[in-house]
């Protein structure tokens, strides 16, 4: 009887010993998929419209490379605004076409631009580099509005008019040459010196979703 209830013993010691690693193994693999049941979760309290509209658009974006910028303009001084698509490659696969809209604002003058540049990627950029250079050219077509006259003649009332008025304006066409540099996650600096336009320079801080 004794050598029984030993044996019995030693079994239910053996018998705890291995349940103990397979319970911890049991809570680690919980935590380790807590984070993912936490998500989904959370992605389960996202209503499904919300859901699907979050997709059409980061989907549009990628698929347009859609894009934001703003800097400074010179000569006249602006604080400048935009917005950007780019399309290709095109024709090569260091050639893209990146259509914009900009937004000019300041102490005298307004503007309002499109520009369709081509940008060239140079080659024999080193793989894994953080930065890749480019330059690029294009039309530009602004309209620009001056906010007061330097007629000394001219009524000072009229000088209070509301500056985003483009009724009375002058269109300007011009080229864009511009070089920059781009990074892996979809930030670019620019400089862009327009020829006959509004800004001649701008310097540009920029993000490609």
């Amino acid at each position: 009887m004794k050598t029984r209830s030993g044996s019995t013993r030693i079994l239910a010691v053996s018998t705890l010993l291995l349940m103990v690693p397979c319970v911890a193994s049991a809570q680690d693999t919980s935590d380790v998929n807590a984070p993912s049941r936490v998500a989904s979760f959370q992605q389960t309290n996202v209503p499904p419209e919300v859901r699907q509209a979050e997709v059409t658009v980061e989907a549009t974006a990628k698929r347009f490379r859609l894009g934001v910028d703003a800097g400074v303009g010179l000569d006249p001084e602006l604080l400048v605004f935009g917005a950007h698509g780019t399309f290709g490659p095109l024709f090569n696969r260091n050639v893209d076409i990146r259509p914009g809209i900009e937004f000019g604002l300041g102490e005298v003058t307004t503007m309002f631009g499109i520009n369709l540049d081509v940008l060239y990627v140079l080659p024999g950029v080193a793989r894994g580099a953080r930065w890749t250079p480019y330059v690029g050219a294009g039309p530009n077509f602004a309209l620009s509005h001056r906010g007061f006259d330097f007629d000394d003649d001219a009524d000072e009332d009229a000088d209070e008019g509301n500056r985003f008025d483009f009724s009375d304006t002058d269109f300007v066409s011009g080229f864009n040459f511009f070089a920059g540099a781009r990074s892996g996650n979809g930030m670019f600096l620019e400089m862009k010196a327009t020829a006959y336009g509004v800004s001649n320079i701008r310097f540009i801080v920029g993000y490609d979703f």
